[in-house]
């Protein structure tokens, strides 16, 4: 029996699902195990990123200050991805791919390490786990690696098929006495 359009869609609706809903309740389960309920507001507002990086709000600043604060740094932050955004096309009018190439796979791998670290890191402060640094940091790499090559890769299951079939012309070039007609 044929199968219908509807069944061909939702079957395409639930692969597409799956991963995300489990990737959304695996976040939920980081956010949930590593929120404190003492001061959560105190750590936010430490970090600096680009997105403040000319003025900090304090709680004591007026109204006009913030406004004045958010919007430098909007225009701070808009200018910073201008200016990328910029470069990377013009890397790209100059036919720079390989370069780009690296460059995407690097910041892949530095957004897993600092990112997978920075929660890795949280997690066995949180749980009190006993990890020496030799350890956290092999275990670190191998998941920036991993990660990296599970994007950027052509995919282990696609290598055992073309290892396969190599194997399998080989046979048969073996068996047919070198004249096998590839």
């Amino acid at each position: 029996m044929e199968s219908s359009i509807l069944e061909s869609i939702g079957v395409e609706i639930i692969g597409v699902m799956s991963p995300v809903s489990i990737c959304m309740f695996l976040v939920v389960l980081l956010v949930y195990s590593l929120s404190s309920s003492s001061s959560p507001s105190s750590a936010v507002s430490d970090i600096r990123t680009a997105a403040n990086l000319v003025y900090a709000e304090n709680p004591s600043d007026t109204a006009a200050q913030k406004l004045e604060g958010a919007l430098l740094n909007a225009l701070v932050f808009v200018i910073l991805i201008a200016i990328v955004t910029f470069l990377l096309l013009l890397l790209y009018y100059y036919n720079c791919t390989s370069f780009l190439k690296h460059y995407t796979r690097f910041s892949a791998f530095f957004v897993l390490g600092s990112m997978g670290g920075s929660i890795f890191l949280s997690l066995i402060q949180r749980f009190s786990i006993p990890v020496d640094s030799v350890t956290c940091f092999i275990l670190l790499f191998n998941f920036t690696v991993v990660g990296v090559l599970s994007v950027f890769g052509s995919g282990i299951p696609i290598l055992c098929c073309c290892v396969a079939d190599q194997a399998a012309r080989v046979d048969y070039l073996g068996a047919s006495g070198g004249a096998g007609g590839l």
